[in-house]
C-alpha cells in the first residue's frame, strides 16, 4: 500500500472513530438525563422489612437483624444558610418485628458530640446577643456559638399526617413566625443528646419533663428516649408530658417517652448512632402517627450539629422520602453485577457495541495489504 493511500484509510478510520465516540456520548448524556428526570419525579422509597429479634439500646446498631438490611443514602441541605448545612448526608435503615418500628440511623460528627443545652443567640446587627424565640426565627440565619457555648447534637424523623392536598413540596421544616412548618401537619420523633440521651455526659437529663402537677417525670431505668412533637399551621408543640412554655403540650397526661431510643457515639470514626423505637399504633391517634403493615408514609429527616451553631431552624435537612412497612423479610447480601452499579444495561450494550465498532475501525485502518514483490 502507497503512504497516500495508508494516510487515506487512517484518516477515514480516524473520522469512523470520532463519530462512534460522539455517538456513545449522545447516548450518555441522552440515557443519563432521561434517567435523573425519572429520578427526580419519584419519591425514593425506604423499606421497613419484617425481623425477629429485640432491640439492644445499650448498642444500637449491633443487633443481628441489621446486617442483612442495606443503608440508604440520604443526603441533606441547609435549610437555613450560613448557620445550617454542616452534615451532608444521614445514613438510615428500618425494620419491623408486626408490633414495632424500628429506624437506625447513622452520621459523621467529625467535631464530636456535644451534650450542652444553652439557650439559644443570635447577633443582632448592633452586636447584642439575643435570646431565639419563634418571632424571629424567619430572620434569623445563624445562632450564636463558639469553643464553650453550643447545642446539643440531634437528629429527627418527620412523619407527614396531614391530607395529600396541604403537603408542601419540600419538607423545609420550617419554623415560621407560629413555629409552624409551611404546610400540612406532622409528627416529628426527635432524638437529642441532652435532654433525651442518658448517659453521664448530659448532666441535664431528662431536661425538666413534668407531669400535670408540674412533679419531674423520668423514663423507666432512665432510658434514653426521643421527643414525640407535633407540628402543624399554627404552631409547634410537644405531644406528652410538658417541656416549658417554649413548647407547650397537647396531652399533659400522655406518654412523653413512648419513642425509645438508644445512641451511642464512635470515637473511632467520629459517628452517632441513634435507634429509635415505637410501636406501629398509639391509643393517642390525634397527634401521632398510626402505622401499619402493608402501607406507606411520607417521611423526612433531619440533623443539628451542636458544636458548630445549629439549633432550632437552622439543620442538615432531607427531601421527601417514602417509607414502606413490609411483612418480607430481607433478602441475603449479594454482590450486584456491574451493571446495576449506576450503569443501565442498555447504556452498558451501547457502550459494548461501540466498543466493538471502534475496534473494526481500528483494525481496519493498521491491517495493510501485502506489497508486491518486485521480481
Amino acid at each position: 500500500m502507497s503512504l497516500l493511500r495508508l494516510i487515506r484509510v487512517e484518516r477515514r478510520a480516524y473520522a469512523a472513530l470520532i463519530f462512534v465516540v460522539f455517538l456513545l456520548s449522545a447516548s450518555v448524556i441522552v440515557l443519563g438525563t432521561a434517567r435523573s428526570a425519572h429520578a427526580q419525579s419519584q419519591f425514593i422509597n425506604l423499606v421497613s422489612y419484617r425481623v425477629t429479634g429485640a432491640p439492644n439500646f445499650t448498642a444500637p446498631g449491633t443487633e443481628t437483624f441489621w446486617s442483612a438490611i442495606p443503608w440508604t443514602d440520604v443526603p441533606l441541605a441547609a435549610s437555613v444558610a450560613p448557620g445550617g448545612g454542616h452534615t451532608p448526608d444521614l445514613l438510615v435503615k428500618s425494620a419491623n418485628d408486626g408490633f414495632n418500628i424500628y429506624m437506625l440511623f447513622r452520621w459523621n460528627d467529625s467535631v464530636g458530640p456535644s451534650y450542652d443545652a444553652a439557650t439559644e443567640m443570635y447577633e443582632s446587627t448592633n452586636g447584642t446577643l439575643l435570646t431565639l424565640n419563634p418571632a424571629n426565627t424567619a430572620n434569623v440565619t445563624q445562632l450564636f456559638y463558639n469553643s464553650t457555648y453550643y447545642y446539643p447534637d440531634r437528629v429527627a424523623m418527620l412523619w407527614f399526617v396531614g391530607s395529600a392536598a396541604t403537603r408542601q413540596q419540600s419538607p423545609a421544616m420550617m419554623l415560621g413566625s407560629d413555629g409552624a412548618i409551611t404546610g400540612g401537619a406532622a409528627n416529628i420523633w426527635h432524638w437529642q443528646s441532652n435532654p433525651t440521651d442518658n448517659d453521664p455526659n448530659d448532666t441535664g437529663f431528662p431536661g425538666g419533663y413534668t407531669n400535670p402537677m408540674g412533679t419531674p417525670i423520668f423514663p423507666d431505668n432512665n432510658e434514653s428516649f426521643a421527643e414525640d412533637d407535633y407540628t402543624n399551621t399554627t404552631g409547634f408543640f410537644v405531644v406528652g408530658g410538658s417541656f416549658g412554655a417554649g413548647s407547650p403540650n397537647l396531652d399533659p397526661y400522655a406518654d412523653p417517652f413512648i419513642v425509645h431510643a438508644g445512641n451511642y457515639f464512635s470515637t473511632a470514626d467520629k459517628t452517632w448512632t441513634v435507634e429509635m423505637v415505637r410501636s406501629l399504633t398509639t391509643s393517642d391517634s390525634s397527634y401521632r402517627v398510626q402505622l401499619a403493615t402493608g402501607s406507606t408514609y411520607y417521611a423526612a429527616f433531619a440533623v443539628w450539629n451542636g458544636k458548630l451553631g445549629e439549633s432550632s431552624h437552622l439543620k442538615s435537612a432531607s427531601q421527601w422520602y417514602t417509607l414502606t412497612i413490609s411483612d418480607q423479610t430481607p433478602a441475603a447480601p449479594q454482590v450486584a453485577p456491574a451493571t446495576e452499579a449506576g450503569i443501565s444495561p442498555i447504556l452498558a450494550a451501547a457502550a459494548g457495541l461501540g466498543l466493538l465498532i471502534v475496534g473494526m475501525v481500528i483494525g481496519i485502518a493498521v491491517r495493510q495489504k501485502p506489497e508486491k514483490k518486485e521480481e
